[in-house]
């Protein structure tokens, strides 16, 4: 046993692992440690389902931890591995492997095997180029790539239609693959510190060939009333009152607010479960002035402002097509440029 700084106690790894041998326990903390090495008694507990390593000095791994097959966490972040050994592969129960904090420059194949994972967490590595075959590892619902190397990401990516999460922060891409855009599961996308120059039409138009069609519940000053189609809608936006018109989903998630006010005109979006989109820096050819932010507010230029900034211009027109395409789509209308609130 040792003593913290504090002068409390601190159990060394070997106390900690007898302990778990001692009542059978299935989760152990070696984290901050100061492992230069993982003791060889670890592999004396095959029953773990979680092993949490994070914050050590670990500049390799032992071929005997792809052993602990009944694993389904397994934390390694923040130490100094440059590699992670090919029997990490045989860890097919896990659900959660973090990897964040390390100098990963590559990923062994066998991990295309761990196909239950639906966090993977690659975050500050050293990664140049990401393996085709993480494709296949279908489960996933968080990618985390944040502040790698990147510089082209896998049409493969698109294969992850589970994935509701991708964070691509700090990396160096130009561009995104198209297939990215087959993620319907996908809530929010981290593109900020890259050097996209444009967002592609995937993303500007999210709504391409859907159709719903679908009734809307319109309200005006506190009165219900149905929209059954584009003939309903311009009835009432030619009759809207100052204060507009709100437009909502079937299922009452989503919202759009319409205010015909000229070229005043206004839009704003509620819907919880649409993409976020984390943009920075700005890239060439946004207005003089602009900054990234997120907001709720639809713009008619693609770029946009801080979130105290007012809307650009918006016209009657552009506000109407709006309507009509919300009401097409049950969508965010795609005539104008949206980045959702955080």
């Amino acid at each position: 046993m040792v003593e913290t700084s504090s002068g409390q106690p601190q159990h060394s790894a070997e106390d900690r692992i007898e302990a778990a041998r001692r009542v059978g326990a299935t989760s152990l903390d070696l984290s901050r440690l100061s492992l230069a090495a993982l003791p060889e008694s670890l592999a004396g507990l095959p029953g773990l389902t979680e092993l949490l390593l994070v914050g050590n000095n670990l500049t390799e791994l032992p071929d005997w931890l792809g052993d602990l097959t009944a694993l389904t966490r397994l934390g390694l972040g923040f130490n100094q591995l440059t590699a992670v050994p090919e029997s990490l592969g045989n860890l097919t129960s896990l659900t959660w492997l973090g990897l964040s904090g390390n100098q990963l420059r590559a990923l062994p194949e066998s991990l295309s095997r761990l196909t239950a994972l639906t966090w993977l967490d690659l975050s500050h590595n050293q990664l140049s180029e990401l393996p085709r075959w993480v494709g296949e590892l279908t489960f996933l619902t968080r990618l985390d790539l944040t502040e790698n190397r990147l510089t082209v990401l896998p049409e493969s990516l698109g294969e992850l239609t589970a994935l509701a999460r991708l964070e691509l922060t700090g990396n160096q891409l130009t561009a995104l693959p198209e297939s990215l855009g087959g993620l319907t599961a996908l809530t929010r996308l981290d593109l900020a510190g890259n050097q996209l120059t444009g967002l592609p039409e995937w993303l500007r138009d999210p709504t391409a060939g859907r159709s719903v069609n679908a009734p809307l519940h319109a309200w005006i000053d506190g009165t219900q009333s149905v929209v059954a189609g584009p003939a309903d809608l311009d009835a009432l936006l030619d009759g809207s009152p100052a204060g507009g018109v709100t437009l909502v989903s079937e299922d009452g998630v989503r919202s759009l607010h319409i205010t015909l006010q000229g070229d005043s005109s206004a839009l704003v979006w509620e819907d919880e479960e649409e993409i976020m989109l984390s943009w920075g820096p700005v890239p060439p050819g946004a207005p003089p002035g602009q900054t990234a932010g997120d907001a709720e507010y639809a713009y008619a230029d693609p770029w946009f402002t801080t979130d105290d900034a007012e809307p650009f211009e918006l016209t009657e027109e552009e506000a109407r097509r709006a309507g009509h395409g919300f009401l097409r789509t049950g969508r965010r209308p795609v005539n104008v440029q949206w980045v959702d609130k955080p």
